[in-house]
């Protein structure tokens, strides 16, 4: 034999061995469950992308709609409950909207009159009014149009919503791809979570109007009760909310009392705003959405950071309705082992 042959018989015996390796190897299982994993991550990450991209191009319908469903998983109980007085149910619904806009415009009108009956007092003590006109308010009036366009949208579809929730609940319980009793679970657990949360804002809206009122009150600053009422109402609405009650209170305890007044009246309103808030609001949401206040914390801050004062409002207990639908969808089996079902009680 050759020694070319030889080579050749050598090579081939080594291909197939290393063949024979290749075809044996066997991947660790935990190389196998993190790949898998990983790529799962992956596919979520792009997905949650391309729904926050198409978002980002409707966002004049989005938020409308999203503020609309809050408002009526926290209204729909009002609603219902005139039915069960025998009120129609679209009569209900336009009786509960139009409590609400009263309520808005309420206020609205309580701030303006605070502002007009110290205004002789703030003009005497302001000297950069004009720096202000051509500022802050011409600011507020560029964004006016799309606000008003948002508002009559939402103020729409929050009719709608309470006049149909049921159909509209049940209708998407039935398409979300889960048995029905499922869907309706998880239906509302997202409601429960939304009204949860309106029920920690209000405890910490109330705690708020508290500290300021008394605040307030200790500096001689008049006009407590209607900043106590403007901080509680204003508390509904993250960070904008506490910025607009905040500046009503300064800008009456400057007309009333000078510079050094609307700095003490400003380091109330951040105490309570910041300090107090930010210990309450973990515990407030916590206990009512079932999470960890440090879950709570988190979720908001990030969620603010990243989508700002929708993200604020959303963000908590959106959280929370996930976290029971990936308990309903674990029960049923979708997302693990279905829960063991007790065994039937034996025949007498």
């Amino acid at each position: 034999m050759s020694v070319g042959s030889s080579d050749e018989s050598e090579a081939r015996r080594v291909a197939a061995a290393a063949q024979r390796e290749i075809t044996t190897f066997q991947v660790p299982s935990w190389l196998r469950t993190v790949g898998t994993g990983s790529w799962l991550a992956v596919g979520i990450v792009v997905v949650v992308g391309v729904v926050l991209l198409l978002l980002t191009l409707v966002t004049e319908v989005a938020i409308p709609l999203a503020i609309a469903a809050v408002l009526a998983a926290i209204l729909v109980p009002v609603t219902d409950k005139l039915e069960g007085w025998r009120v129609p149910r679209w009569l209900g619904a336009t009786l509960v909207l139009v409590l609400g806009l009263s309520l808005v415009v309420g206020t609205i009108v309580l701030v303006i009159r605070g502002i007009i009956s110290q205004s002789d007092e703030i003009w005497a003590h302001l000297q950069s009014v004009r720096v202000l006109q051509s500022g802050v308010l011409g600011s507020l009036f560029s964004s006016a149009g799309s606000l008003i366009v948002s508002t009559v949208l939402s103020v729409f579809i929050l009719l709608f919503l309470l006049k149909d929730w049921d159909q509209i609940t049940g209708w998407t319980a039935g398409h979300l791809g889960v048995p029905a009793p499922v869907g309706h679970s998880i239906i509302d657990g997202i409601v429960n979570a939304f009204r949860g949360y309106a029920s920690g804002l209000t405890l910490i809206g109330a705690a708020n109007a508290l500290v300021v009122g008394v605040g307030a009150w200790i500096l001689g600053v008049p006009l407590v009760g209607t900043i106590a009422l403007v901080t509680f109402v204003t508390s509904y609405v993250p960070y904008l909310g506490a910025f607009v009650a905040g500046a009503f209170a300064v800008v009456i305890a400057f007309g009333s009392g000078g510079l050094v007044t609307a700095l003490w009246m400003l380091a109330i309103v951040l105490l309570a705003n910041n300090t107090i808030q930010n210990v309450l609001e973990p515990f407030a949401f916590g206990t009512r959405l079932r999470l960890h206040p440090l879950v709570v914390l988190i979720v908001v801050t990030g969620a603010t950071v990243l989508f700002g004062v929708l993200g604020a409002v959303l963000a908590a207990p959106l959280a929370s309705a996930a976290a029971n639908t990936y308990r309903q969808l674990r029960h049923i089996g979708l997302l693990g082992n279905a829960a063991a079902s007790p065994a039937a009680p034996a025949a007498d």
